[in-house]
């Protein structure tokens, strides 16, 4: 026996006897007196052999035979790992989920371009990524798939842009489908008459940020202005607003602040906010911020900042939260500020697409 078998074999007798110690603690109190001993025979065996291969196995086979006296096989005990595995895993991502980080999915634009929404962007047709399994590893690692929409029926076909910038198509006068955020590219021009089947626009559909939001933070911290937030709708009594949902929104007035819109300027205290970035970027309307703060629209249902923009003072347990992208996004305007019970907590991260925007969220 050379040295390399030698230094294998004694490095075997020594997991051997940690694992005989391990079995002792963890079956020692349950175990009949007969197997303990019949452990323990074959652990003095596996230390006397020493270089004796012959010797050595013999005493492997004599400590298999005791440690299965001792922890007999039990019946299923793959599927038993399995299931506890499982049961582990879910219960720790269970207690992540409710004490610190929580997923959450951007379904609109209102806060585009900060955070993507489901949205369509143009393109001239299938490519190569849009072919048959490398299209499902374009959407894992994209979120994006590619979409035909054809005519339903025989009839005239037509186009519109609403007023907050959603692309409608319709068919005699009625939707095809729900208004989409977002441009796709036409295959027809509006007015013309197609038939059923008929290829009307093709585009990239793309599924939104996901996003982690930090559940911890505010226990420690109050919010601050600039922070992206999620929070509750608990509470905003307001006919545009979805109950028992989860809204994600720039925070941009603190408890007790006199919040005001003079357009494009976003005004606390009577005077034109001057930091952070976030904010200023929109009033200043640096590209792609290309509207700056604007006036909730005169088709508005009861706006909290009325048709002049306010001012408006906040209570000492309420936030003022508006959306970046200020033409297509119902915030804090319209339904009024957010109570700090109901706020979860701030963006830290897209976690998903890998788009530019993946990473830490400003």
């Amino acid at each position: 026996m050379n040295w390399l078998e030698r230094r294998r074999l004694r490095k075997t007798a020594r997991h051997l006897v940690r694992e005989a110690r391990h079995l002792r603690n963890l079956r020692g109190d349950v175990a009949e007196p007969g197997a303990l001993a019949a452990l323990e025979r074959a652990v003095a065996g596996i230390r006397a052999a020493g270089a004796d291969a012959g010797a050595f196995e013999r005493a492997a086979d004599d400590y298999a035979a005791a440690a299965l006296r001792i922890y007999p096989r039990r019946p299923f005990a793959r599927l038993r790992e399995y299931v506890e595995i499982i049961l582990v895993a879910g219960t720790v991502a269970l207690a992540c989920r409710s004490y610190f980080v929580l997923p959450f999915r951007i379904p609109t634009s209102s806060m585009s371009p900060t955070l993507a929404g489901i949205h369509f962007e143009p393109c001239a047709g299938r490519g190569l990524f849009d072919m048959p399994v490398l299209n499902l590893a374009k959407w894992l690692v994209f979120g994006s798939v590619y979409r035909e929409i054809r005519s339903p029926d025989s009839g005239v076909a037509d186009c519109r842009r609403m007023a907050n910038g959603s692309l409608c198509l319709a068919l005699n006068g009625r939707l095809i489908r729900q208004p989409m955020d977002g441009d796709v590219t036409l295959r027809f021009s509006p007015g013309d008459s197609v038939v059923r089947g008929q290829l009307l626009a093709t585009a990239q559909e793309y599924y939104g940020d996901h996003i982690f939001v930090n559940r911890m933070a505010w226990n420690f911290r109050k919010p601050r202005r600039g922070e992206i937030m999620v929070f509750k709708t608990h509470g905003l009594d307001h006919p545009d607003v979805r109950k028992n949902e989860h809204y994600v929104k720039r925070l941009v007035g603190l408890p007790g602040e006199t919040v005001a819109i003079r357009p494009p300027d976003l005004l606390i205290g009577g005077e034109r906010v001057s930091e952070p970035d976030s904010i200023v970027r929109i009033e200043d309307r640096r590209a792609p911020y290309s509207w700056g703060y604007m006036l909730p629209g005169p088709g508005a249902v009861r706006p909290f900042l009325g048709g002049e923009g306010g001012p408006r003072t906040m209570a000492t347990n309420e936030y003022f939260a508006c959306g970046d992208n200020q033409p297509n996004s119902a915030d804090s305007r319209y339904w009024g500020p957010v109570r700090e019970q109901y706020l979860v907590g701030p963006v830290f991260m897209i976690h998903w697409p890998l788009s530019r925007r993946w990473g830490a969220v400003k």
